[in-house]
């Protein structure tokens, strides 16, 4: 089962460890929303980041900096999404 997890703080160690467990048995994806854009934690698989959220902090991020039409299309490739 593929899933996208939104991760919406800058720290979050439930998700971060559901994530890691998750990738063992699955394709996972992380899209990092709101302050998650400030979260540092190497996620396994694909990292996406809201580009008007990066864009509101001043940061720079070396993950896939996508806009809002990005996000509903990368949700809806997937087969559910977990939000934290």
């Amino acid at each position: 089962m593929r899933t996208l997890h939104l991760i919406r703080k800058s720290r979050d160690p439930l998700a971060e460890e559901a994530i890691s467990h998750e990738a063992r048995n699955g394709t996972v994806a992380v899209l990092l929303i709101q302050d998650g854009v400030l979260n540092r934690t190497h996620f396994p698989g694909e990292v996406f980041v809201n580009r008007e959220d990066v864009a509101a902090r001043a940061l720079e991020s070396p993950h896939r900096n996508i806009d809002y039409a990005e996000i509903v299309r990368l949700i809806l490739q997937y087969d559910r999404t977990v939000v934290w």
